[in-house]
């Protein structure tokens, strides 16, 4: 069988981290816990799974990935956020691909699980990301602000059956965190890439974006949660060009 290496981003994780370690642990030879200053007990947590903790700055999402990437042993990797936990399906898929494995990278799908929830709802949000990949042939970069892996050129990917289930909701607070820094990455990169949003798009983005994330992305479906959950994202879409335009504003003569 293929020896896997796993990595995972953390900061004051130490509610979620332990399903996910457990969960991890059963197709993993080793796991990097790559923390941002984490002031709970999410190292205690990642040592009591048998995983190696190590501090790194932040810079942004892709840049700590990398960072975990480069640190493993095997060439393939398994690329895992604190709030996610494979289901036992696709553990026992990953082993059986992992005997002769037919391709160099694999998708794998993210399915939300909501506050309460046992068992993903039907049409629930569903990511599909490559996460399983030989590292030779493919790459996580560390200068992007999101988690994608730059799949090589010619290389052959395939999709797992099985998910991998999101709890990707602890509370109000924790989102609105996470998302308040993720909107300064998101503006410093529009910053240096010379992107522009017209004032028609500050005034109708939340709107828009509700719309977006209750009806087109069906979160009318989760009842209450849903409604606060799309109305927090639509939020954060605004802010994003909110401080884009602050950043404007405060520079406008420098």
């Amino acid at each position: 069988m293929v020896k896997i290496s796993a990595y995972i981003v953390t900061l004051n994780e130490e509610k979620r981290l332990g399903k996910t370690l457990a969960a991890l642990k059963q197709v993993a030879d080793e796991i990097f816990v790559i923390d941002s200053g984490s002031t709970d007990k999410t190292e205690e947590i990642a040592k009591s799974y048998g995983a190696n903790f190590l501090f790194h700055e932040w810079k942004n999402i892709s840049s700590q990935k990398h960072f975990g990437q480069e640190l493993c042993h095997n060439d393939w990797v398994l690329s895992l956020d604190a709030d996610e936990v494979l289901s036992p399906e696709l553990i026992a898929e990953i082993k059986a691909e992992m005997q002769n494995p037919q391709a160099d990278a694999y998708k794998i799908k993210i399915r939300d699980m909501l506050p309460g929830d046992k068992k993903p709802r039907y049409l629930a949000k569903t990511y599909n990301l490559v996460r399983l990949y030989n590292r030779t042939k493919s790459n996580m970069p560390d200068y992007l602000t999101n988690d994608r892996v730059i799949v090589g050129e010619g290389v052959k990917v395939s999709q797992l059956k099985n998910i991998v289930y999101h709890y990707s909701y602890v509370s109000l607070t924790q989102t609105w965190f996470k998302l308040n820094m993720y909107t300064d990455e998101l503006v410093k990169t529009a910053i240096e890439q010379g992107r522009y949003y017209t004032r028609l798009r500050l005034y109708t983005e939340f709107v828009r974006q509700f719309f977006i994330y209750y009806f087109w992305k069906r979160y009318f479906l989760y009842g209450t949660c849903g409604f606060w959950m799309a109305t927090t994202y639509a939020y954060f879409r605004f802010l994003k060009i909110a401080k884009w335009f602050e950043w404007k504003a405060l520079n406008s003569d420098k």
